[in-house]
């Protein structure tokens, strides 16, 4: 069976009159892995040294205002380990795939809309489940609570939609559950952690439809592959290089993030 968590991101945007940027973070995992990605998770919570009390989430990264005794920098290597835990301890093989959907829409666009079409283009990535054996086509949909999904969107329409985009072999474990985001959602707390790394560092005054193709391309590029020039260029979209960059490194021990 595959888990599937989703969180959404908004970054801020200093245009009131104008075109708004929206983002997915979508995390796939097989339920056979999910109790070594727990056990993993509590591991490095634990050695954090994060209170249970308090919702970890991934703005709390750069800002020492929650628990001033653990660094910035301790905050980063959770990230580190947090990302570690896509891969198998040999390091060779992706456990988790990590899907991320970003668009602009304008006023008139509800914030469900964007997000249900993002989710679309997502679930269109998914591919088909490996075989109908043992229940390796059932899939189970956790999604960070979003009121402006839940009081736009009817439940049994999104129901729907994840239905007829996914492809036909897959059968839906009971509904979509949106839930509410704690310390008790590893899963959902791996989609925030993927969503603050992208929401902040991307400079949403810059990004417009036209240039969301080749944004994309140049984030979807690694620093073994992109050019000087081309580094340049992917600043313009950029509002903190030195964030990004160390953000980037981050990032790049996930393996292969889709970009849609």
């Amino acid at each position: 069976m595959k888990l599937v968590f989703i969180d959404e991101f908004k970054p801020n945007s200093d245009k009131l009159n104008s075109d708004r940027l929206y983002g997915i973070s979508v995390v796939v995992l097989d339920s056979a892995y999910y109790t070594n990605y727990k056990n993993g998770f509590e591991k490095a919570f634990t050695k954090l040294g994060w209170s249970r009390e308090k919702e970890l989430k991934g703005r709390y990264v750069y800002s020492s205002k929650i628990f001033e005794d653990i660094t910035i920098d301790q905050r980063l290597g959770f990230a580190e380990e947090l990302f570690k835990l896509s891969l198998s301890e040999s390091g060779k093989k992706k456990r988790i795939s990590v899907f991320i959907g970003i668009d602009s829409f304008d006023k008139k666009t509800g914030e469900s809309e964007v997000y249900v079409n993002l989710l679309c283009k997502v679930l269109n990535k998914i591919g088909r489940p490996s075989n109908k054996k043992q229940d390796k086509n059932l899939i189970a949909f956790f999604l960070d609570n979003n009121d402006e999904v839940t009081r736009k969107i009817k439940e049994s329409d999104f129901y729907s939609v994840l239905s007829e985009k996914l492809h036909k072999n897959w059968i839906i474990l009971e509904k979509p559950f949106f839930v509410s985001s704690s310390n008790l959602l590893p899963g959902i707390i791996f989609a925030d952690f993927i969503s603050y790394f992208h929401q902040n560092f991307i400079d949403s005054n810059n990004f417009h439809a036209k240039i969301k193709e080749r944004f994309l391309n140049l984030l979807d590029k690694s620093e073994k592959y992109i050019d000087d020039k081309e580094k340049e260029e992917l600043k313009k979209y950029i509002t903190n290089s030195r964030k990004k960059e160390q953000a980037a490194r981050i990032l790049e021990v996930l393996r292969d993030i889709v970009y849609v």
